[in-house]
C-alpha cells in the first residue's frame, strides 16, 4: 500500500466528516424517518410471528406419529369331531353249551378260541343345512335274555351258562387260588381276580349259572365249622370284573343234630337246613335264594318236611357242582 501524503490525507478527512449544518428542513427529514420506521416495525414483528407460528405448525405435524394401520383377522371357527358310533360285535364259540356245575380240577380249553369283541366306528358328518340329526344306535341279537347283568357285557351264547363258562362265551374259564385269591382267566376279558375272606385247602370250587341269566358264578368252599362247610359266590360285572356277592346262605355237611345243604334249580339256589327228631329223622326247612345284584334275596315262602336219611338222599350235601 503507498503512503499518503499529509496534505492529501487531510483532503480526504475533511471531505469524509463535513461539517453539518442544521437546517429546518432537515430536522423534519429526520423526524418523518423515524416515525416511518415505527410504522414498518409493528408488521413486519406480526408478520415474523406468524411465519415462526406456520414454521412449527408445519414441524407438528410433519413429527406426529400417524394412526398404526393393523389388520386384524377374523376369528376361524374351531373345528367339531363327530363323535363314532361304536357297535359291539360278538361272534359265538362254536362248542355246544352244556348245563350243571365243574368240579375243583383244572379246566380244559378247547384249542379254538373265540373271537374277542371288535369295534367298527363309522363317524357322522351330517350336513348343518339338511336338518338331519344324527342319532346313536346299538344293536343285539335277539333271544338275549332281559336279566343280562349290563347293556356293556356281550350276549351269552347259552342260558344258562354251560358248566365252568363265567363270560359266557361257552369257553370254559380255569380258575386258579393263591392264599384267600382266586384268579379266572376269562376267555373274553382277560384275566381277573377276586379275594375271599379265606379259602378253604384244598381248593374247591365250581362255576355254574346260579341265576340263570348266561354267565357263570364261581363258588368256592371259604373256611368250615366241625363237619359244616361255608361257600362264598362270586359273579361277573358289567366291567368284566368279578365281585364277591354278599351274604351268601350256602353251606353243607352234618355236624352233630343239625345239617345244611344247597341245589341249583331253575336260576335259583335251594338251601335246606334241618334237624333231626329221631334216630335219622330230621325235620328240614328250604328256602329258595336268588342271586341279585351284590347280595342274597329269598323269594316264596320256606317249604317244611320230614326226611328219613334211611331211606331217602339226603339234602345236607353241597349242589351246584361242588364235588
Amino acid at each position: 500500500m503507498t503512503a499518503l501524503e499529509p496534505d492529501e490525507l487531510r483532503r480526504l478527512l475533511t471531505e469524509a466528516v463535513d461539517p453539518v449544518r442544521a437546517s429546518p428542513a432537515g430536522y423534519e427529514r429526520i423526524r418523518a424517518g423515524i416515525i416511518r420506521r415505527r410504522r414498518m416495525r409493528v408488521p413486519a414483528t406480526t408478520v415474523g410471528g406468524l411465519a415462526l407460528a406456520g414454521l412449527i405448525s408445519l414441524a407438528y405435524v410433519a413429527i406426529e406419529p400417524g394412526p398404526p394401520s393393523i389388520l386384524v383377522e377374523p376369528t376361524v371357527p374351531p373345528l367339531t369331531q363327530p363323535t363314532p358310533e361304536v357297535t359291539a360285535v360278538r361272534t359265538a364259540a362254536s362248542q355246544p353249551p352244556g348245563h350243571g356245575g365243574t368240579g375243583g380240577g383244572g379246566q380244559v380249553r378247547p384249542s379254538g378260541t373265540p373271537s374277542r369283541l371288535e369295534t367298527s366306528a363309522s363317524p357322522t358328518s351330517p350336513n348343518p343345512g339338511d336338518g338331519v340329526t344324527p342319532t346313536a344306535s346299538a344293536s343285539r341279537p335277539s333271544g338275549t335274555p332281559s336279566n343280562v347283568h349290563s347293556p356293556t357285557l356281550p350276549p351269552p351264547v347259552s342260558v344258562p351258562a354251560m358248566a365252568g363258562d363265567v363270560d359266557g362265551d361257552g369257553v370254559r374259564d380255569p380258575a386258579t387260588v393263591s392264599d384267600s385269591t382266586v384268579r379266572v382267566a376269562l376267555s373274553m376279558f382277560g384275566s381277573t381276580a377276586v379275594t375271599f375272606p379265606a379259602v378253604a385247602a384244598p381248593f374247591t370250587f365250581s362255576i355254574v349259572d346260579i341265576d340263570g341269566d348266561g354267565y357263570g358264578e364261581l363258588i368256592v368252599q371259604t373256611d368250615s365249622s366241625g363237619e359244616t362247610r361255608n361257600y362264598g359266590v362270586a359273579r361277573l360285572t358289567s366291567t368284566g370284573q368279578l365281585r364277591v356277592v354278599n351274604g351268601s346262605p350256602l353251606r353243607a355237611g352234618l355236624n352233630g343234630d343239625h345239617g345244611d345243604g344247597f341245589r341249583c334249580e331253575s336260576g335259583k339256589v335251594v338251601v335246606a337246613a334241618g334237624d333231626r327228631t329221631t334216630d335219622r329223622i330230621y325235620q328240614v326247612t328250604s328256602t329258595t335264594w336268588q342271586v341279585t345284584g351284590t347280595g342274597f334275596t329269598a323269594v316264596g315262602s320256606p317249604a317244611n318236611a320230614t326226611v328219613d336219611l334211611a331211606s331217602a338222599p339226603s339234602p345236607f350235601t353241597a349242589g351246584c357242582g361242588i364235588a
